[in-house]
């Protein structure tokens, strides 16, 4: 195989010219011009045999926060077609090879530029089916990242709550009722984004989310105009009563983020699941059980509206969040992200 390489952005500014060329040489489709303008990957790698067709390509993030003080890019969006799955690992040594050259000292993946995108790869499947937005991927990428000398870095899990678990339910009541003997809890209000439009209320909890993430492990702050371009692509998904925001007296403090899982219809051919996919609370407001009050509504509206099952999805195993999942539900799946130092 060889190679060929794409510059698409600089500055994080797409380049129109070179998106347009690397578009029609490789006749990509126009749906997935979308997730490029998204993801704005400085470069885009295309791997081809010896007639010219295409064999697979990547994507590298340059330019990255230095990680462990070493100059650092990630790579994601990672595809080699099954009939080329022989002697890859040369032409990626090649392509490690130029980017050390070039001044990089660390690769750190699957991460499609920030972690606000997709990231991860699924390590232990379990025995359910792939839930909606989950990171899925094939085994062979995870024994070619390992085959080409990367590391797990970090470990994230999901966990289910079935049939509404009495056991976690209970679990998830007596915290509430913890919560109820302190002063500030009668201060406290969760309201629904049914009733409101959904760019308002994105535009409303922007600032919160960028405050409550700033200290996630690889964090890099989004723009607002992509973290709105990025809900709003799923708009014919939401369910905005799943969409819960928490107020301390006017003070919105936190918020929860739930949809339905729309994978099931294509083998239960109806939704029984709802997934956790966001939380975020002011860090001002930390270890005083706001998470457990936004989860408890949650769950409530999901089980009021007929649904059996609850994912808390893509918890790291450091998070506070990662403790809330295993209290309210068993382990699902398994993920890691990895590192290679060249």
């Amino acid at each position: 195989m060889k190679i060929k390489r794409y510059i698409i952005t600089e500055n994080n500014q797409i380049n129109k010219n070179y998106l347009e060329k690397y578009i029609t040489e490789n006749n990509i489709s126009q749906n997935e011009i979308p997730k490029i303008q998204i993801e704005r990957p400085p470069e885009i790698i295309v791997f081809y045999n010896e007639n010219e067709e295409t064999a697979g390509s990547l994507n590298l993030w340059h330019n990255r926060p230095n990680y462990n003080g070493k100059t650092t890019s990630y790579i994601g969006n990672v595809n080699i077609l099954k009939k080329y799955r022989k002697n890859e690992t040369e032409i990626f040594n090649q392509i490690f090879e130029n980017l050390k050259k070039e001044g990089i000292e660390t690769i750190i993946g699957p991460l499609n530029g920030t972690t606000w995108n997709t990231y991860r790869y699924v390590t232990d499947k379990g025995h359910h089916s792939p839930f909606l937005m989950e990171p899925w991927n094939e085994d062979y990428y995870v024994e070619l990242f390992e085959k080409l000398g990367f590391k797990p870095l970090a470990y994230y899990i999901s966990t289910i709550m079935e049939n509404m678990n009495p056991v976690q339910r209970g679990h998830l009541s007596k915290k509430i009722e913890k919560l109820k003997k302190f002063d500030y809890y009668k201060d406290i209000t969760v309201k629904s984004a049914e009733n409101e439009d959904l760019m308002a209320v994105l535009n409303k909890v922007y600032d919160l989310t960028i405050e409550a993430f700033k200290n996630n492990f690889l964090y890099s702050e989004l723009d607002r105009e992509i973290f709105l371009k990025m809900y709003m692509s799923y708009e014919d998904k939401i369910v905005k009563k799943f969409f819960k925001m928490l107020y301390l007296k006017d003070e919105l403090i936190g918020y929860v983020f739930g949809i339905p899982d729309y994978a099931e219809l294509q083998y239960k051919e109806k939704i029984e699941t709802m997934i956790l996919k966001t939380i975020a609370i002011s860090p001002r407001y930390n270890g005083k059980g706001m998470g457990y009050i936004l989860i408890d509504e949650l769950v409530k509206e999901a089980e009021h509206s007929g649904y059996k099952n609850v994912i808390y999805a893509l918890m790291h195993e450091k998070n506070i969040s990662k403790n809330i999942g295993s209290l309210l539900g068993d382990e699902l799946r398994r993920y890691s992200l990895f590192i290679k130092e060249l």
